[in-house]
C-alpha cells in the first residue's frame, strides 16, 4: 500500500518537457504497472507493437499487443525522496533504471517519437529487416530507449524479422534486453 505522502509526490504535475524515467518492472506485468501508477495520478507510458501471428488448432490468431521493451515501463514525476520511494514500494517494480540516487532519464521529445513510431508499426513483429544477425556479434541500437548503445547479439535471427535478445553495457553492468530486429543496425 502507498503512503498518501508518497501517492500526493506522485501525483504533482510535472512540467510538460520534464524527462521520463524507465522503471525495471517484472516481465509480463508492465501494463498492470502502468494501470496502476496512472490510478496514482503519475503519468505513465508502455509502448507496445504487434507480437506475433499464433496458430491454435489450425486457426490464424491475430497478433497480440506486446509491450515493446519487455521488463521496462516510462513514468514522468516530479523527481523527490518520497516519490522515488513511493515508486519503488509498487507491486511488480524492481527497480529504476540507472538507480535512484541518479536515475537514467529520457527527454520528453525522444518518448513522443518513441510512441508515434510504435503506433505506426515499425517496431512490429512482422516488420521485415534487412538485417540478419549472429551470435557475438556486435550491433548499434537504432531507436527506441536505449538508443545510441552498442549492443552484442546474444540470440542470433536468420528470418530478418521478429525479436533479437542482445546484452547492453548499461551503468557499468551488462544486461540483456530483448529488442526487436528492426531497430538493431550493423557495426
Amino acid at each position: 500500500m502507498i503512503r498518501l505522502s508518497g501517492r500526493a509526490a506522485l501525483a504533482e504535475e510535472a512540467a510538460k518537457d520534464a524527462p521520463w524515467y524507465v522503471l525495471q518492472v517484472m516481465t509480463g506485468r508492465e501494463q498492470a504497472v502502468c494501470d496502476a501508477l496512472t490510478e496514482c495520478g503519475a503519468e505513465a507510458l508502455s509502448p507496445t507493437r504487434k507480437g506475433p501471428k499464433r496458430r491454435r488448432r489450425h486457426k490464424v490468431l491475430p497478433p497480440q499487443d506486446i509491450p515493446l521493451m519487455a521488463g521496462y515501463v516510462l513514468v514522468r514525476f516530479s523527481l523527490s525522496e518520497t516519490a522515488v520511494n513511493a515508486l519503488l514500494g509498487f507491486e511488480h517494480v524492481r527497480g529504476m533504471l540507472g538507480g535512484w540516487l541518479s536515475p537514467f532519464a529520457l527527454e520528453n521529445d525522444r518518448v513522443v517519437r518513441i510512441m508515434q513510431k510504435a503506433g505506426d508499426g515499425r517496431f512490429d513483429w512482422e516488420r521485415v529487416s534487412k538485417i540478419v544477425v549472429v551470435a557475438g556479434e556486435r550491433v548499434r541500437i537504432g531507436e527506441g530507449m536505449f538508443a545510441g548503445l552498442e549492443a552484442e547479439v546474444i540470440t542470433p535471427n536468420s528470418k530478418g524479422k521478429g525479436d533479437v535478445v542482445v546484452e547492453v553495457d548499461m551503468f557499468g553492468q551488462k544486461t540483456p534486453v530483448n529488442l526487436p530486429l528492426a531497430i538493431l543496425e550493423k557495426l
